[in-house]
């Protein structure tokens, strides 16, 4: 069941000193920042916010992640983003009044603090670095959206998982010596679900690419990636 409080007793390691958004700023401004922050909990598989929801503020995933997702008219789910440990949501809204067009929902057990429309207004006025960066990294998470639209919308199912590789190392990839270990946020079926492939055809593939030596299968939420290059040319080099 989701739970609130306000984050007096939180430290500023707990909060933002991690998030690379507020890395620039000094630990006063982080201090101050978190004190109005709002620590919220959720179970895994609680809703954040639901489409249509008014944005309650900027939520920074403190602990654990989350999914954003749309309802399609025929009753499937379309996962649109993966929310992890220091990333956020609700900047946009933040700016305008419309309502949120997809419901978040907690992939595990997640902490997120919560700064309200008024706090992040403030915090902009007050320090234009924020401001910049928030600007920046919007326009990369754009970028980043319009690569994975392009590549779900190709016909090749082995670009949509080379990219997604790709990109999920960055956030839940450790180094293993000269590999690195993925701890999958999904499911095999949530997965598909995110590439817009069938089950069959992401568990074929990531076979095939077991067999060619690119990554090693551990378990259903754990991939070994042995040959990092060969996936990255992969990911531009197929039509």
């Amino acid at each position: 069941m989701e739970s609130s409080d306000q984050c007096s007793a939180c430290t500023n390691t707990q909060c933002l000193r991690n998030v690379p958004l507020f890395a620039t700023l000094d630990p006063d401004a982080v201090h101050t920042l978190t004190m109005q922050m709002e620590n919220r909990e959720y179970r895994k598989s609680e809703i954040l916010v639901r489409e249509g929801d008014r944005a309650s503020g900027f939520t920074v995933i403190r602990e654990g992640s989350a999914k954003a997702f749309r309802t399609t008219s025929d009753g499937r789910e379309q996962i649109l983003y993966i929310f992890p440990a220091n990333d956020y949501f609700g900047a946009r809204f933040l700016f305008t009044e419309e309502r949120v067009p997809y419901t978040v929902q907690a992939l595990e057990d997640t902490k997120v603090c919560v700064l309200s429309k008024k706090q992040f207004t403030l915090l902009l006025e007050q320090h234009s670095t924020v401001a910049l960066q928030i600007i920046e990294a919007m326009a990369n998470r754009m970028s980043r959206l319009e690569t994975a639209m392009q590549s779900m919308g190709g016909r090749n199912a082995e670009l949509r998982i080379a990219s997604f590789l790709l990109e999920f190392k960055d956030s839940y990839g450790k180094q293993n010596g000269r590999y690195i270990d993925i701890t999958l946020p999904l499911s095999r079926e949530g997965l598909a679900n995110y590439l817009g492939l069938a089950r069959e055809t992401l568990s074929r593939k990531l076979t095939q690419f077991e067999e060619e030596g690119l990554i090693e299968n551990l378990g259903s939420k754990l991939i070994r990636i042995l040959d990092l290059e060969a996936l990255r040319n992969l990911s531009v080099t197929i039509d």
